[in-house]
């Protein structure tokens, strides 16, 4: 199982969105993918999206409008 990072500050949509979806693909079962995003609307197009990707995930504020979200492949 691996670990990967990802950083979308200041993208605005639809990039970061691309971004993980080309990364969840590209990565093996029980990988993980930790994404943080400084973008509202990046957090409810990304929930979205992801319902459609063989993944689960969970998205968290952790910092004043800085969310963080861990996608796990399956």
């Amino acid at each position: 199982m691996a670990t990967f990072t990802l950083n979308v500050y200041g993208e605005m949509c639809p990039a970061p969105l691309l971004k993980a979806e080309a990364k969840v693909r590209d990565m093996a079962a029980g990988d993980l993918l930790i994404m943080e995003s400084d973008h509202s609307c990046t957090v409810r197009l990304l929930r979205e999206h992801l319902r459609t990707l063989p993944c689960r995930f969970r998205v968290e504020m952790v910092a004043d409008g800085i969310w963080q979200f861990v996608i796990e492949k399956r």
